[in-house]
């Protein structure tokens, strides 16, 4: 699948994920979309690729992308290369996720759980159960806990048996949810 420039900016994330990793190959893409993550490549200030693959119509609709950082918008392009990933996954970019799990926007977080879910990134299990204990955001304290449902093991149990007693119902729904996944994965009851 090609895109043209008009679909970069109105094409949906995963379809310029697929369209990305045809064009640039899975890895590049992957390893391209850990450096922005990571905060290794600027994604304003890079040449290396056009931005709009992963940022889409922001890009030109955000206004001067010098000015995101001034105006707060500078984590969005660390959020879009998460995202990204989420579409189009390659083992290479494990290491960037770990860092996105402690990036300092929480959105970044939530995405970077989102991927560990997904892909089933077992290295990442002990961040995203500090994240789910600890994180003050209960949206990136339930992506943890679904990560950790999908790649935790017995000593990230205690993360999510402690989200157990959370203000918010969503964060106490996926820790239950959490148990019951981490239950039948590791097949035994957790305490």
């Amino acid at each position: 699948m090609s895109l043209d420039a008009g679909d970069l900016v109105t094409a949906t994330p995963s379809r310029r994920a697929a369209a990305a990793a045809q064009a640039l190959g899975m890895a590049e893409l992957a390893h391209w979309c850990a450096d922005v993550l990571t905060g290794t490549l600027d994604l304003v200030e890079q040449d290396r690729h056009d931005p709009r693959w992963i940022a889409g119509k922001a890009w030109t609709g955000w206004g001067d992308p010098r000015s995101w950082k001034r105006r707060g918008l500078d984590h969005w392009p660390r959020v879009w290369a998460a995202r990204t990933l989420l579409h189009s996954w390659d083992p290479g970019a494990a290491p960037a996720l770990e860092h996105g799990l402690r990036d300092p926007a929480w959105r970044v977080r939530e995405m970077s759980a989102k991927v560990v879910a997904r892909y089933e990134v077992g290295t990442a299990a002990p961040a995203c159960a500090d994240c789910a204990e600890g994180d003050a955001v209960p949206r990136v304290r339930a992506a943890s806990l679904r990560a950790v449902a999908v790649v935790g093991e017995s000593e990230h149990v205690p993360a999510v048996l402690a989200c157990l007693r959370h203000e918010d119902p969503a964060v106490v729904r996926a820790a239950e949810r959490a148990i019951e996944q981490l239950e039948a994965r590791l097949d035994r009851p957790v305490p």
